[in-house]
């Protein structure tokens, strides 16, 4: 199996962040990039991919804030030794040589959305895997696309393909816009059709199948119901517009590049080293036993 791993950088760098105790070198806070490099191996190790690739938000708004001003308006501020990790996991990836997207005015989801649907033409790829924890990206699943989703850390994780999308949220991976359409997202504040829950939004996929036929069957539906749907058509659409992520973000897919090999191994090494991350290299050194790092003693 060929299979293409793409990393959802900073929904992975959190749960990095979150999971490693504070430490820093030189001076800075680098226990994220140390969670995220110790999470990628730890995925790398368990999936084998043959082509890997990292997908970053950038800074600023998207274009969905001017959809929708409010959009994600009301999410806390990061910590600040989060923040300023970030722009060095950016750099990190540079110097390991490990291809990385990111595109102002566009989220990582995005890139994700568009690289994968790239990737599903090439013969090459027999499978793609997206490791990250944001259930927006369940509308990608199908039959060749899975995600890879840490439940704790990485000693907990769950795999999801189109039976586990339906298990988990009661819709099909292709009614998850339209889901969450219905409900809205406290998350990104979107509003959805008030007064409509998980219960409701199932029911009504489940008979009608979309949103538009949702509409196109108003009379159908039970008066109190139909009341809501009435009342709130614009912010359901605003909502499907929100959640529905881009197929064609002017980002490209170069397989070549995103092979994983020798050369990404000796630059990774390279990397650990230069972070002081001995248990990294010896991470390395286990699994690639043909290269051969400074024996030193191990930090962590």
């Amino acid at each position: 199996m060929s299979r293409l791993l793409i990393v959802d950088g900073h929904a992975i760098a959190h749960r990095a962040y979150h999971s490693i105790p504070p430490f820093s070198h030189n001076g800075q806070p680098v226990n994220l990039i140390y969670g995220f490099y110790s999470m990628l191996l730890s995925v790398i190790d368990q999936l084998q991919p043959k082509y890997l690739l990292v997908c970053l938000d950038s800074p600023g708004p998207v274009f969905r804030n001017q959809e929708f001003l409010a959009y994600r308006t009301q999410r806390k501020p990061a910590d600040k030794n989060l923040v300023v990790q970030l722009p060095e996991l950016k750099n990190s990836l540079e110097k390991a040589a490990i291809p990385n997207f990111s595109l102002g005015g566009y989220e990582a989801d995005d890139l994700i959305a568009t690289l994968t649907h790239q990737s599903l033409i090439k013969p090459l790829i027999s499978r793609v895997t997206i490791i990250t924890g944001d259930k927006d990206l369940m509308q990608l699943v199908n039959s060749r696309v899975e995600l890879f989703m840490p439940v704790r850390g990485l000693s907990q994780t769950q795999t999801f393909h189109p039976k586990d999308v339906f298990q988990k949220l009661g819709v099909k991976p292709s009614q998850v816009v339209d889901f969450k359409a219905l409900m809205g997202d406290s998350s990104d504040n979107y509003p959805g059709v008030a007064g409509i829950g998980p219960k409701s939004a199932i029911d009504l996929l489940s008979t009608f199948g979309s949103l538009d036929n949702i509409y196109k069957n108003i009379k159908k539906i039970k008066p109190t119901l139909k009341t809501k749907l009435v009342e709130n058509k614009d912010n359901a659409y605003l909502s499907q517009k929100l959640a529905q992520l881009v197929y064609d973000a002017p980002v490209k897919l170069n397989l070549k590049k995103t092979l994983w090999g020798q050369d990404r191994i000796k630059s990774l090494q390279q990397l650990f080293l230069s972070y002081n991350f001995r248990s990294l290299v010896s991470r390395l050194q286990k699994k690639y036993p043909e290269f051969h790092p400074p024996n030193q003693t191990s930090l962590f």
